[in-house]
């Protein structure tokens, strides 16, 4: 693992693929540890100060996420940022830190620790001199980065004035995907994401949400929920060759008629059975 600075100019053959396409990349960036030229990656961005609704929210998608392969960028600020970036390395994942300072000056200084740990696990960059300081325009200028990286961007609470809305607008200049979690009405740190949702980003309650916009996912999203199948749903599945009421379904595997709506209604959400008009349940097969 690389452990020393070193840089990457716009022109070199590992610089990374995605960020060359956006408006206005970096001309040279300065890494710890190892950036890859075709990573591929989602920026996860939100407030500094989330609520216990957010942290959850944050580990759940984290988690589900890295899973299913992606690489997680963020800007390594309290809040969010170092929460996404915990989760993936808890995870055994990839991750990548865009800072707004020099590699040497790591800001907030309280997540040295876990640059440190980025570093061996993926990487921590910067188009800055690794000795500068951190400046109110560096982050604003640095979000471009962490959109750039990424083939979309996750928001998860964030104020009406919130950095992460700088990031979710340069994902949609650059034809980068925007994704926003919903929150309360009553919460601050929830107007920024609502607002993004009425301007169009789309609203996400389900990591499958975000993977089901990527077709090369689809096939992958299958293969894995068939692989947790429980052993009631297997069952079902294999009396659904043809479609059949609930109440057949009952007799055939000695389901009670209650037991069996919750199960069906988790296999509709996963996409395994359709209820059709006429009541009937039928196998999903693609």
């Amino acid at each position: 693992m690389k452990k020393d600075i070193y840089q990457l100019k716009e022109t070199d053959e590992d610089y990374p693929k995605l960020l060359k396409e956006i408006t206005n990349p970096p001309k040279k960036l300065y890494v710890k540890g190892t950036l890859l030229k075709d990573e591929l990656c989602l920026a996860i961005v939100g407030t500094r100060k989330p609520t216990s609704y957010g942290i959850e929210v944050c580990k759940y998608f984290t988690k589900e996420l890295v899973n299913y392969g992606f690489t997680i960028v963020s800007g390594l600020a309290l809040g969010i940022d170092s929460i996404s970036h915990q989760i993936a390395l808890e995870n055994n994942s990839r991750t990548i830190a865009v800072l707004g300072s020099g590699l040497n000056k790591i800001t907030p200084s309280t997540n040295n620790n876990l640059a440190l740990k980025i570093i061996d696990n993926g990487a921590v960059i910067s188009e800055y001199e690794p000795d500068q300081d951190a400046t109110p325009y560096n982050f604003p200028q640095r979000n471009r980065i962490i959109a750039g990286l990424a083939i979309g961007t996750l928001v998860i609470e964030a104020g009406e004035k919130s950095g992460a809305l700088i990031t979710a607008r340069l994902a949609t200049e650059n034809n980068r995907e925007v994704f926003a979690v919903p929150g309360s009405i009553f919460s601050i740190y929830s107007k920024g994401t609502n607002k993004l949702i009425s301007q169009g980003a789309k609203l996400v309650s389900s990591p499958l949400d975000i993977l089901e916009e990527f077709y090369w996912f689809k096939e992958k999203i299958k293969e894995k929920t068939i692989q947790n199948l429980s052993s009631d749903e297997t069952k079902i599945l294999e009396f659904l060759i043809e479609p059949k009421t609930i109440e057949e379904l009952s007799l055939l595997t000695n389901l009670e008629i209650g037991v069996l709506k919750s199960i069906l209604t988790e296999m509709e959400l996963k996409n395994l059975v359709l209820k059709r008009l006429d009541g009937l349940f039928q196998k999903i097969n693609d």
